[in-house]
């Protein structure tokens, strides 16, 4: 499945010392979504367990802000590493945005 959306984070307080983390806002290659989650790649350094303020960009042009945390990371000596993360405080609403948006990219498969 295609995804045609785009995420821009920024750092919320997380706990711990975290010296290095990206603090400004940047976006990212988003490579799955759900209503509980999305995965993405990039090249900037993130940490397990830490939290992002996320603006979710989806193909119809519609934007929600939800924070997510980052639960998985892979990296096999690539210059990006993949990303999965779970949405925290996601509202039902944007939810439904998302199940829609698989609805429509699964009949178009």
């Amino acid at each position: 499945m295609d995804i045609n959306a785009c995420i821009k984070l920024s750092s919320v307080r997380n706990k711990g010392n975290l010296d290095g983390l990206k603090n400004d806002a940047f976006e990212v290659e988003v490579v799955n979504l759900s209503k509980d989650g999305l995965a993405f790649k990039s090249s900037e350094k993130l940490e397990l367990n830490t939290y992002y303020d996320t603006t979710v960009l989806l193909w119809t042009k519609e934007k929600f802000q939800t924070v997510i945390e980052i639960v998985r990371m892979e990296n096999y000596g690539e210059e990006q590493t993949l990303y999965g993360c779970r949405f925290i405080g996601i509202m039902p609403s944007d939810q439904l945005k998302i199940q829609i948006y698989e609805m429509v990219s699964e009949m178009e498969d």
